[in-house]
């Protein structure tokens, strides 16, 4: 495990070419200040940014340039990736098959948000029948957990402390996936919302801010290439592999952890002191504080399982494994 080679990823971001509200230039500079690898770009509806050649190399940043999609109510959200057009559709169904088709993948995107009781914060969720095709699903979306219940009375308090109502992936997100399989993502749902007018204009959840939050670790087998579209289909090919994890960076460098499951074992190589919890199907059949290192754990159970490392009380690492 400890020969793969590690990229530090920021995925479900948008740009001022949707509802985001900075250039894709500011995007990647503030990317390449808080020292990620790649970043992922998903504005509405739209390939503009990759059609305007902004996709591939920047420096040492590799910009991914998707899209995220929804159906006709505005729901069924997709993080799409690899693809050089979208389909001209709203059927869910209809979206991913065409995605696939084209080489490229679908995750679905904040899956099982609740909505807040504030105008304006509705929920996106998951409703179509079915999650075939699907090459993974966003368990952990930043914006997603902070607004879950805002109300008239606690969004002062949410504004102020927005971290500590950001502390752990959303449980149901995480069964979804263990139907869907492939790669569990985290992301930030980075708009930089910006509320008042001219000078009195505050922005909310800048870029920079996010960016130290919720990151997904990608696990390559080798370097990633110098050629863009050599790059693109590496990190595709991983992602719909599932080989990846997500951290929560303001509780550490998760960078070395790693996990994997064969022959009735888990085998977790963890950097730094923390309670590791592994859970099956919302059933935990290993929960202990360890130190840094490797451990091994017999699994008598079979399918899925979701790792959580846990720091001072809140999810620092969260792993997907099949």
């Amino acid at each position: 495990m400890s020969s793969l080679i590690e990229k530090i990823a920021i995925l479900h971001v948008h740009t001022d070419a949707s509802d985001g509200t900075a250039s894709i230039t500011e995007v990647i500079e503030e990317a390449l200040s808080s020292g990620v690898d790649v970043l992922g770009i998903n504005d509405h509806n739209t390939l503009q940014i990759r059609d305007e050649g902004f996709g591939g190399w920047h420096d040492d940043l590799f910009v991914l340039v998707g899209a995220e999609l929804e159906d006709q109510s505005e729901n069924n959200h997709l993080l799409v990736y690899g693809v050089d057009r979208l389909p001209n559709s709203y059927d869910t169904g209809e979206q991913i098959n065409f995605v696939n088709r084209n080489g490229g993948i679908c995750i679905a995107a904040h899956p099982t948000e609740t909505a807040g009781k504030l105008r304006g914060t509705r929920s996106y969720p998951w409703t179509h029948e079915h999650v075939s095709g699907l090459s993974g699903v966003e368990i952990w979306n930043y914006m997603s957990e902070w607004k879950a219940g805002i109300s008239v009375f606690n969004a002062p308090r949410k504004l102020l402390f927005p971290d500590r109502y950001v502390e752990h992936p959303d449980p149901s997100a995480v069964e979804l996936w263990k139907a869907v399989g492939g790669c569990a993502i985290g992301g930030p749902d980075a708009h930089a919302f910006r509320y008042g007018f001219g000078a009195l204009a505050v922005k909310v959840f800048p870029y920079g801010m996010l960016f130290g939050r919720l990151r997904t670790h990608i696990l390559l087998d080798k370097e990633l290439s110098d050629s863009v579209d050599e790059a693109e289909t590496q990190l595709i090919s991983v992602l719909r592999d599932g080989k990846c994890f997500i951290s929560n960076h303001l509780y550490g460098d998760a960078k070395g952890f790693r996990a994997s499951k064969a022959d009735g074992e888990v085998v977790i190589d963890l950097p730094v002191k923390g309670e590791i919890v592994i859970n099956n199907s919302g059933k935990i059949v290993n929960k202990g504080v360890h130190l840094s290192g490797r451990h091994k754990f017999e699994i008598a159970e079979d399918g899925r399982f979701c790792i959580s490392i846990i720091r001072e009380g809140k999810t620092w690492i969260s792993c997907g494994i099949s």
